[in-house]
């Protein structure tokens, strides 16, 4: 089964796929970590969310990008839940450091469709791997006004991997305001 959470920050995002994770009923379950970890911030934020899983039962795997990688470095996948966290950072990483990167300012349309394609082409490898994948992401304003330009873009992404991840999820948890 593939589960979406979707939701705010600090809307509860983590702690209900952690939830969800836990009554799958599968004995070995992954973390999938996907935050590049840049300061001091970040490390906190690892922090919590360790100390959150602990005593969990969750094995913690990090990949900043090529998630489906991960299969490689898990036991008998197709009988295991994958927490992937968070689709957020995924899409960062791929927009900043991904392999066919060009300069926002100047890719048009077809370049943010390509990354989006990548992205879930390596979600559904993954999720045709493993028996359970819970998928955390963010939900934002995609008209903030506070936004700079590279945001606005990052958002754009964003929102258009958020789309085909609804559109390919068995269940979904929005924990949307409004």
């Amino acid at each position: 089964m593939n589960v979406l959470v979707i939701g705010t920050q600090n809307s509860g995002k983590s702690t209900l796929a952690e939830t969800v994770a836990m009554k799958t009923g599968d004995l070995r379950r992954y973390y999938l970590a996907t935050m590049k970890v840049c300061d001091d911030a970040g490390r906190k934020r690892v922090q919590r969310h360790r100390k959150q899983r602990a005593d969990k039962g969750f094995i913690t795997l990090e990949r900043e990008r090529d998630i489906a990688g991960a299969l490689e470095d898990m036991e008998d996948p197709g009988k295991c839940t994958v927490l992937l966290e968070c689709i957020s950072n995924l899409v960062g990483n791929e927009m900043h450091e991904g392999p066919e990167r060009t300069e926002p300012a100047g890719s048009g349309p077809s370049e943010w469709e390509r990354s989006a394609d990548r992205i879930m082409d390596d979600i559904e490898r993954l999720a045709g791997n493993v028996h359970n994948l819970i998928i955390v992401t963010n939900g934002y304003d995609e008209d903030g006004d506070e936004y700079d330009d590279d945001t606005r873009l990052y958002v754009k992404l964003l929102d258009m991997v958020n789309e085909r991840l609804l559109a390919f999820a068995d269940k979904v948890f929005d924990l949307r305001k409004g």
